[in-house]
């Protein structure tokens, strides 16, 4: 952390151990204003936004002969977006008129008459829109044997309640049969323009208004809306492995009036995409075709909910989600802009355009966060050792796992190789609308391959795109992944190690921890959901897990003049590896300083010692500042930022006692300080 950025955030008038938070982020807002038009700062704002600034850059630039071949695709695809003109993209709507035509949305489809065949439209929408509704399908590792090939999963789909937010659930009742002719009429203007018919000039439209037509459909939205919040679960759920017999059954109990044809519904969805899948499900084997399913309750309110709805409230709502989509993605006859475009091309190029954060990390960089991960695997071996809760079966079954984790830093060695398969048989040509229906389909079926082949976890694809600033833990995988974009200045490559380590040090700490969290210790060194520790301790942890779901659950948070009050459950998993990281950390710290010797003070912070830096450096990773107040979202599995600081460092000794704390302060208070480690 440069020693500026710091310092201007810090508010040096507050005691910090009266509130840290306050202490290492109170000037934040005042000298760091917004960075982006969503009325929010933050590090990770900050850091995205020069992210973006460089993969632009990345863009523009002139073809290099040694240069990948998917990344001159991927130049490719954004010059043809930049290259559209208006009467271009009229002339192209050929491949979206037969999409179109094929999803089976035309201009007949609001007559009664016309039956809903909606497992076809819903999987063709999936297939070349990526487009879920009413429920969320995709792969996810078998839990009972992660390295072998993939399942389908049916989850719940997440969405916020746009429209009670838009219309505030106006009182004025609007009949169906009065509203319908004029959605109808609505539609077929969309229609027309879509055909590419002679069709005269229509003003810009806004697809929200469709939702104003009629009453009956804005109070579906919000029931389902509804349904989604209702049925949050709050615990990270192991999906479950069913038959697609037994879901079949279980989705027509539910919802009697409303038969959904799962089998039409895959076989539609893999016909082109996985066709070993769809032989397996024109066979007689379908019924025992297994499926991941996560959420029943949610599925169950769903299906009972549509079972329950008119069909034309059906139709009308798979059109107002349809045509709002297919507006940002293509435009009625419209240039886009270069912002548009930017968001095309990262959306469907992602892992390629990270290919601009290639070299970001030197050797030296390299080296140290080598060292750093060392320290902090020693750390974590250490901190189970010393646990007496853990009978000594638990504790080797522990160790061996955490022998076994795999770290991914920056971007993929092989990072050339990669994105040239990723791509190698995709064409791009001059027409947009072409080129988006090729990379989505392309998109999802590299995505779906692994329906059919066995994961090879060693020549492992990155998921997560270099050009991310975010980490994650993938449990299935027994790994982490710190992409290069949240390896750059402010939270990495700073001056002086007790920075790096209170920030980045947590952070691969925290992604670590993840892989013994509540959700996390599910998964043994293979990363399948299995029993691999004794009966003893894993009482033993839920006793700890119960005082830290109290501990934050006491939490409430004054902000804006509004108070929040933090959700101890379905926060439980990351505030145990943020806890567990931070003490990670500081020991790692502890033994680097032991190897290297104590490091000098930081030039214009001399009068901190190097282990408040540490605690500063965690601190300063999280100051944060939003207007709206999303952060403290009764759904978000992150406490907010402020709790974060204050939460996680009221609970650790080794602050209390680098700052001098007294017993009973709000930094050091006098009640049990939750540990797991």
């Amino acid at each position: 952390m440069e020693t500026v950025s710091l310092i201007n955030c810090m508010n040096e008038t507050v005691d910090p151990c009266e509130d840290f938070y306050e202490f290492a982020c109170g000037m934040f807002e005042t000298n760091y204003p917004y960075y982006s038009d969503t009325n929010e700062n933050s590090w990770i704002t900050i850091m995205s936004l020069k992210i973006k600034h460089r993969v632009k850059k990345f863009l523009d630039k002139e073809n290099e002969i040694n240069e990948p071949n998917a990344v001159h695709k991927t130049r490719k695809f954004y010059q043809a977006c930049l290259n559209s003109t208006e009467d271009q993209i009229s002339k192209n709507y050929d491949p979206l008129r037969d999409v179109w035509e094929k999803v089976g949305l035309n201009t007949d489809y609001l007559n009664d008459s016309v039956p809903l065949e909606i497992e076809t439209i819903l999987a063709r929408l999936k297939l070349y829109f990526n487009l879920d509704m009413f429920f969320d399908i995709d792969i996810e590792d078998d839990p009972r044997n992660s390295s072998s090939h993939s399942l389908l999963i049916i989850d719940q789909i997440w969405e916020s309640n746009k429209y009670k937010k838009k219309n505030k659930m106006k009182t004025n009742k609007v009949d169906i049969d009065e509203s319908l002719p004029k959605f109808t009429e609505y539609f077929n203007l969309l229609i027309d323009k879509l055909l590419n018919r002679n069709q005269p000039y229509v003003k810009k439209l806004k697809f929200e208004d469709l939702t104003n037509t009629t009453n009956e459909l804005v109070e579906f939205e919000d029931k389902f809306s509804q349904v989604q919040r209702n049925t949050f679960s709050f615990i990270n759920e192991i999906a479950e492995v069913v038959t697609l017999e037994e879901f079949q059954n279980f989705t027509d109990t539910v919802g009697d009036q409303f038969k959904f044809n799962w089998t039409l519904y895959l076989r539609e969805l893999t016909r082109d995409i996985q066709p070993k899948v769809y032989e397996i499900l024109t066979s007689g084997n379908a019924n025992s075709y297994e499926l991941l399913v996560r959420n029943r309750d949610y599925l169950n309110d769903a299906f009972k909910l549509l079972s329950q709805t008119p069909t034309i409230i059906i139709k009308m709502s798979i059109l107002t989600k349809v045509l709002t989509i297919l507006d940002s993605r293509f435009p009625s006859g419209e240039k886009l802009n270069s912002e548009q475009c930017f968001a095309l091309t990262s959306e469907y190029f992602g892992m390629v355009t990270g290919y601009s954060m290639i070299d970001t990390l030197d050797n030296s960089s390299k080296a140290a966060l080598a060292e750093m991960t060392d320290n902090i695997k020693w750390a974590l071996r250490k901190m189970v050792n010393e646990a007496s809760w853990m009978d000594n079966e638990t504790k080797n079954a522990t160790l061996r796992k955490l022998a076994n984790t795999k770290t991914f830093f920056g971007y993929p060695e092989n990072y050339d190789k990669i994105i040239n398969n990723l791509l190698e048989n995709l064409t791009v040509t001059d027409n947009l609308i072409e080129n988006i229906l090729s990379v989505s389909l392309l998109s999802m079926a590299s995505n779906w391959k692994y329906l059919t082949e066995d994961r090879n976890w060693e020549n492992q694809t990155w998921d997560v795109t270099p050009g991310e600033v975010n980490a994650y833990c993938y449990n299935s995988m027994n790994a982490f992944f710190m992409p290069a974009a949240i390896l750059q200045s402010p939270l990495f490559k700073n001056g002086i190690q007790a920075l790096n380590y209170g920030a980045t040090g947590s952070t691969i700490g925290h992604e670590l921890s993840h892989n013994y969290d509540n959700t996390g210790r599910l998964y043994n060194e293979l990363g399948n959901v299995a029993q691999w520790w004794s009966n003893r301790s894993y009482e033993e942890y839920t006793k700890r897990t119960s005082c830290l779901i109290s501990h934050y659950n006491d939490i409430e948070i004054v902000s804006h003049n509004k108070s929040f009050v933090v959700n101890g459950v379905l926060t439980l998993d990351e505030n145990i590896a943020d806890i567990a990281g931070l003490k990670e950390a500081y020991y790692a710290y502890r033994r680097y300083v032991d190897v290297h010797g104590q490091e000098p003070r930081l030039p214009g912070m001399e009068r901190y010692s190097q282990e408040q830096l540490f605690f500063l450096g965690y601190a300063n990773q999280y100051c944060y500042y939003d207007d709206g107040d999303s952060q403290f979202d009764n759904f978000n599995s992150h406490s907010p930022n402020v709790v974060r600081v204050r939460g996680v460092l009221s609970l650790s000794q080794e602050f209390a006692k680098a700052w001098s704390c007294p017993i009973g302060s709000p930094m050091n208070p006098k009640k049990e300080k939750c540990q797991i480690w």
